[in-house]
């Protein structure tokens, strides 16, 4: 709680400094998320970790009211210097920064400067991942909840150097070379680089990324390698897309395959019903633990209340091992179904 309200008050302080001083041409924003759900497998409040919602990302609580993630942006163009800020409190900043030593840098989500170079946009210090079709911030997403390869396949964040930059036509090259996955600090003396190749039009988005690096701790070492692709396509008011996820971690020997599926049908008065089908098999149990086979489908509806966006959201879970919570928090179901309602105030 004493953290919780220190946050509150520097995030209050530099936002009142910010405005009060104009000539600095800084951006501000930010968001509130709570949401309140409920497992029908029943799983105790006392589950292992708290995580009442086994593969979940951040909407992990069952019968009860969670605040997932309260955020305020900082934001001033490299002109020719400029920064960003991502201030952050809450559950989701606990599981994004669940790394040993981490903690301690969860209040910042992204504190990186930026200058222009050219045609080039240099950014340096910590930022999110460039991997992905989702991102942590619930209201950009087209579900509340995250598709598996969002929890499994890729990293949250990174910290280190990256390079952006227009190739023209829409397309565009980003390059990185960072510390790691999901650390602040150096871990292990290695670098990781990371290569992304888009492209972006009205109707079409589409990404390649590559990230390779070793990530092992010694004695042990390897590469850890995954190849992103995202491609969304845009028609009249629906949107379709597709994430695919294969990773390797040579050091392990392991190797995990995952993608999604999306649809989003726009409605009338801002309204929309959006539907996702996620897959994710861990071969060798590297990332969940267990050798199994994952899958997600997702149906979620939104509609605006002012400046907040509301969702109501079922989703069903399977895995073709005994891998979810049963009413006594013994892992015994295959499968686990959950409903949840998520408001996400935005300032």
């Amino acid at each position: 709680m004493r953290r919780f309200l220190v946050w509150c008050a520097c995030a209050l302080w530099v936002v009142a400094t910010v405005q009060a001083q104009d000539a600095l041409n800084v951006q501000t924003s930010g968001l509130l998320d709570v949401y309140a759900g409920y497992n029908l497998n029943n799983p105790p409040a006392t589950a292992p970790g708290a995580n009442q919602n086994t593969v979940r990302a951040f909407d992990q609580r069952s019968g009860a009211l969670a605040l997932s993630l309260l955020e305020v942006n900082l934001t001033q163009k490299p002109e020719p210097l400029g920064f960003t800020v991502t201030l952050t409190a809450g559950k989701t900043a606990d599981i994004v920064h669940y790394m040993p030593g981490e903690d301690k840098f969860k209040l910042f989500q992204q504190a990186f400067v930026s200058t222009q170079v050219g045609n080039w946009t240099i950014d340096l210090g910590k930022f999110v991942t460039a991997l992905g079709a989702e991102v942590i911030e619930s209201s950009a997403n087209d579900n509340y909840s995250r598709s598996l390869p969002f929890v499994y396949a890729i990293p949250f964040y990174h910290t280190g150097i990256r390079a952006s930059t227009g190739l023209g036509a829409g397309w565009s090259l980003q390059a990185m070379v960072v510390n790691g996955w999901d650390i602040t600090e150096e871990n292990n003396g290695k670098k990781s680089f990371h290569v992304a190749f888009g492209y972006s039009s009205d109707q079409i988005t589409f990404v390649q990324n590559v990230i390779t690096g070793d990530e092992a701790i010694a004695p042990a070492s390897g590469a850890r390698t995954v190849l992103d692709t995202v491609l969304f396509y845009k028609f009249g008011a629906d949107k379709v897309g597709l994430n695919v996820d294969f990773g390797e971690d040579k050091s392990a020997s392991a190797k995990w395959l995952g993608y999604a599926l999306y649809y989003r049908r726009a409605l009338p008065k801002d309204r929309a019903v959006a539907l996702r089908y996620s897959y994710f098999d861990d071969k060798d149990g590297f990332r969940t633990g267990v050798v199994q086979k994952l899958s997600e489908f997702t149906v979620t509806y939104e509609y605006p209340i002012g400046t907040s966006v509301s969702r109501f959201e079922i989703r069903l879970d399977r895995s073709n091992q005994p891998f979810f919570l049963d009413s006594g928090g013994t892992a015994s179901k295959k499968e686990q179904i959950t409903v949840v309602y998520s408001q996400v105030l935005r300032f």
